[in-house]
């Protein structure tokens, strides 16, 4: 305020000081050009010029905004299309997650000019027409997008191998991943893309390796990786043939869930080792199941064994007989009895066999030994019981 005041006071004294030399003397000032005069005060012609020169500061001012109109009108429609294209990407990865597969293409797609869509747009688009079932519509917008250089050649052709594995084109799938570098080979995706590749091209022991891998990213389920590991395995064991030195092998290195009670390898591994020959290797196989698992194949298997190998067993059975609930480890003891010349434990393992789970087969097998202790009448007496409980 006491700086405007100063202001006036200064400007009021000026305009008097002006205005007292303006009445005591105007001065003159004639202006020729030709035939043409101009004749006036010296103070008027300053105040003319002044005027004037105002007047064309307000002239450039406005020419200069008028210059400036059609840019901010480009920025502002700029701005408006790219809030737009925001708009339709938002929208379209809404729809993506959603599921709506055909309004995720679209919006996608349309997206707006090159320069206002993100690199991912286009793989988002391929990716909603593959889940669509379009496998390709979705190469198309893949080839696009790679003509355009719209999106990394890396992305566009772990894309495209997904692509080929969802129809099943597995050498077209094979070449697309041959295109990644080193670097680009050891991504969590692409080894996902990798194993699925393996698993239908049945290569198992790539499969094999992969999964730990895929484990560790959480690039599958859990419930897929235990499926591929299982029939990985049991395919691998299978391609061993009659080889029991190869099956045994394999056998070996498998994880030790797929070695447990109840699985199917332990089954598959016993068929070939008794196709081959059951001799040393399945009698070595068997004794080392049995310290930790006794299940009906491994008894089953035993009772196979050439008399010499079964006797070489009773150790291992022994420690599983009083959880033996189904008789089945005190019939394989009974046998060993006999090749031992024990009758008299023979029949009472044949009676507890009998008692622990009433078979015809214990039946005969408790009537043969009790035959051969010149008990006709007990044996006939059985046999007759047992043939009452088939009937």
């Amino acid at each position: 305020m006491a700086r405007f005041s100063l202001y006036l006071v200064c400007g009021l004294v000026l305009g008097a000081v002006l205005v007292n030399a303006i009445s005591q003397d105007p001065g003159y000032l004639l202006v020729t050009w030709g035939d043409w005069q101009l004749e006036t005060s010296v103070w008027l012609a300053l105040s003319a010029l002044m005027l004037s020169l105002v007047l064309l500061w307000f002239v450039l001012r406005a020419l200069r905004t008028t210059l400036r109109v059609p840019r901010a009108l480009r920025r502002w429609l700029g701005l408006r299309s790219a809030r737009g294209a925001q708009r339709r990407a938002d929208k379209g990865f809404a729809a993506f997650f959603e599921g709506h597969w055909d309004v995720a293409e679209r919006a996608l797609k349309k997206g707006g000019a090159p320069d206002e869509q993100t690199l991912l747009h286009p793989l988002y688009a391929a990716l909603a027409a593959l889940h669509r079932g379009e496998s390709a519509r979705a190469l198309t917008l893949l080839q696009q997008a790679e003509t355009e250089g719209s999106a990394p050649i890396s992305l566009i052709t772990l894309v495209r191998a997904e692509c080929h594995l969802k129809t099943g084109a597995t050498n077209e799938a094979e070449r697309s991943l041959e295109q990644l570098s080193a670097s680009e080979r050891k991504t969590p995706r692409a080894r996902a893309l990798r194993a699925k590749l393996a698993y239908l091209q049945r290569d198992w022991q790539l499969l094999i390796e992969l999964l730990p891998d895929l484990r560790r990213a959480g690039t599958a389920s859990d419930e897929q990786i235990n499926v591929w590991e299982r029939e990985s395995w049991i395919a691998l064991l299978s391609e061993a043939d009659d080889a029991a030195a190869t099956a045994v092998s394999v056998w070996k290195r498998a994880p030790e869930a797929l070695k447990a009670s109840g699985q199917p390898l332990w089954s598959l591994l016993l068929d070939i080792l008794q196709q081959d020959d059951p001799t040393d290797a399945l009698q070595k196989i068997l004794q080392q199941r049995l310290q930790q698992h006794c299940e009906p194949a491994t008894l089953e298997a035993l009772s196979g064994l050439p008399d010499k190998q079964l006797l070489k067993m009773k150790k291992a059975m022994l420690r599983w007989r009083d959880e033996d609930s189904e008789g089945r480890c005190h019939a394989v003891l009974a046998r060993i009895a006999r090749l031992e010349g024990d009758a008299e434990t023979e029949a009472a393992l044949w009676g507890e066999a009998h008692a622990r789970h009433p078979t015809a087969s214990h039946a005969a097998g408790w009537a043969d030994c009790l035959r051969n202790q010149g008990k006709n009448a007990e044996a006939s007496a059985l046999e007759a019981e047992a043939l009452a409980a088939l009937r």
